[in-house]
């Protein structure tokens, strides 16, 4: 039987650094886990998220 050889480009891998979490809170409640290698963009998209949150009151 004939097997196709699996794709390396769709095999899973490891960050390439280390993973921040970045949590954003409405109230007591968590809403949002950001996963990032990069620490600044993570803090850019948590605050993003928080603005975005504060307008849907």
């Amino acid at each position: 039987m004939f097997r196709m050889a699996e794709d390396p480009a769709h095999a899973p891998s490891e960050p390439a650094g280390p993973v921040h979490q970045f949590t954003v809170h409405r109230g007591m409640l968590i809403v949002l886990v950001i996963e990032t290698t990069s620490w600044y963009a993570g803090l850019l998209q948590a605050a993003v998220a928080r603005i975005a949150l504060e307008g849907q009151n």
